[in-house]
């Protein structure tokens, strides 16, 4: 009997500039290098387009990337990724979010995402590990992920649990449902894209783009993350 392979839609919240993708790819090639080991089809939505699923079960999951766009911008894509995510939670179809994916997620659910007046994240972040879950490895007390972010999550939904906080983020890692779950670190990211955005976008990030660019000596656990999701959408305890 042939194994039956985990379909999971990867939600793109946005297009990189041109001069981005030689660096590391699109964010389908990012996801797909991350998730390559999983044995899983990564079917592409372009969810910043209008394109999404015409129903939750046409995968057996979703991953939400990340996005320039704040959740909170008047657009309506946003607005009907928002609904699917309702949609998908009404039906228990697994749903990880990253970054933008994890606020999206949020302000979907009834939680509140603000311009954070901390500033900006940037360079790779540690979060503790406060909950552990039956799709973790169960031997991770830390992980160290690659930040680009600017605003966060200030009030959960109700029900929403945080699994784990960073000095910078206190709601790093959320589980808004057992089959939702949210990061705003950026596991698909490596070390040279990274880079390349603090450089390009250093009007930005100030002198914040000197330290996140040291910092990315740091070894971070991309891995770590991508099990996580595998597990979580695959359904393994």
């Amino acid at each position: 009997m042939t194994e039956r392979v985990t379909r999971v839609g990867l939600l793109v919240c946005g297009a990189l500039p041109d001069d981005y993708l030689s660096i590391a790819g699109d964010f389908t090639e990012m996801f797909s290098k991350l998730l390559g080991d999983c044995g899983i089809d990564l079917v592409s939505y372009n969810a910043f387009l209008g394109e999404l699923p015409d129903d939750p079960s046409e995968c057996d999951g979703y991953v939400i990337g990340g996005s320039k766009s704040a959740v909170y911008d008047d657009e309506k894509w946003i607005r009907d990724l928002e609904a699917f995510v309702r949609s998908t939670a009404d039906a228990a179809v697994p749903v990880f979010g990253v970054c933008f994916g994890l606020q999206v997620m949020a302000t979907a659910l009834g939680g509140t995402v603000v311009e954070y007046d901390g500033g900006w994240g940037a360079g790779v972040h540690t979060v503790a590990i406060t909950e552990s879950r039956s799709w973790m490895d169960g031997e991770s007390d830390s992980v160290s992920l690659i930040m680009i972010h600017q605003d966060q999550i200030v009030a959960l939904p109700d029900g929403a649990l945080v699994l784990g906080s960073s000095e910078h983020c206190a709601n790093f890692l959320v589980e808004f449902s057992p089959t939702h779950i949210g990061i705003q670190g950026h596991p698909e990211f490596n070390a040279a894209f990274a880079e390349y955005v603090y450089r390009k976008q250093r009007g930005e990030f100030g002198l914040l783009a000197d330290e996140a660019i040291a910092s990315l000596i740091v070894p971070v656990d991309d891995h770590v993350v991508a099990s996580w999701m595998c597990r979580l959408i695959a359904g393994i305890a």
